[in-house]
């Protein structure tokens, strides 16, 4: 018990500065959020009696569902090769993609802006060859904000799956097909349930990651696809509606556990069910 005592004495100054850092931050900002004048539940019954601002929580939750999907679908490949290739082959792989979350996010937006503009480098070379018909324009759309924030969720996608993939025992997935089940049924049955917590962990930092995520949006997005993320900044910095504003970051908070929550739980049925 004394050894306990002491591994416990020792994670105190780490739990104070995790304390300090978000929970009190967490614990101020649902403060403000009743004790800004009028006070009260006033603030919170002004977002969810307002259409707009609930459309605009919609449409960030959906946003960030989008990104989440599109970055499991293609991380889930790579995840997989660097998990089934040779040592260095794994290392080039998780090296590439450690690489990019060293490029400041306003880079990469940016270069997403001049990559997918009208007269940007994707237009220009579909006019060369002849594919006129096919130029859009995808940024300040939705558009834009999922393909610029699914660049930015891959990585956070890729690495927690390659994690679990990695530890893998492929002498099941043998097994399953020595007692006679199809490669696409030992996939679903077998492959996909003990991957589940990597998969859960995945869509759960990229999900809460992108919901309120600020800069990629305001500079992909567009005046009728603002983010909750935007809304939050524009209250609190532009016209200092600081109860509103903390209102709705508090309902950011709320939905964001909610999917903690919900996504945690689904990885424990699916790896009960596999058991």
């Amino acid at each position: 018990m004394r050894p306990m005592l002491r591994v416990e004495k020792l994670l105190l100054p780490a739990l104070g500065l995790v304390a300090l850092a978000f929970v009190y931050p967490a614990a101020e900002l649902l403060g403000r959020s009743f004790t800004e004048p009028p006070g009260g539940f006033s603030h919170y019954q002004d977002v969810f009696g307002s259409s707009s601002l609930m459309t605009i929580v919609g449409r960030s939750a959906l946003t960030a569902a989008l990104v989440m999907a599109v970055s499991l679908l293609l991380g889930f490949p790579v995840a997989w090769l660097a998990a089934n290739s040779s040592p260095r082959v794994a290392k080039l792989i998780l090296g590439v993609v450690a690489a990019s979350l060293f490029v400041s996010v306003i880079v990469r937006g940016y270069s997403w802006l001049a990559i997918l503009d009208r007269n940007g480098v994707l237009n220009t070379v579909l006019g060369a060859i002849g594919l006129e018909s096919m130029q859009r324009t995808l940024v300040h759309n939705r558009a834009g904000v999922v393909i610029g924030m699914s660049q930015y969720g891959i990585p956070f996608m890729i690495l927690p799956l390659y994690d679990v993939m990695s530890r893998f025992d492929n002498r099941l997935l043998a097994a399953s097909a020595n007692l006679g089940a199809r490669q696409w049924t030992t996939f679903w049955r077998v492959y996909v349930p003990l991957i589940l917590p990597g998969i859960g962990a995945g869509c759960t930092i990229v999900f809460i990651a992108t919901l309120g995520y600020y800069v990629l949006p305001s500079i992909l997005g567009g005046p009728g696809d603002v983010m909750i993320g935007e809304l939050i900044a524009d209250k609190i910095q532009t016209t200092g509606d600081w109860g509103q504003g903390t209102a709705l970051a508090s309902v950011l908070l709320a939905v964001a556990l909610l999917f903690f929550v919900a996504f945690y739980r689904f990885s424990l049925r699916g790896r009960e069910g596999s058991s």
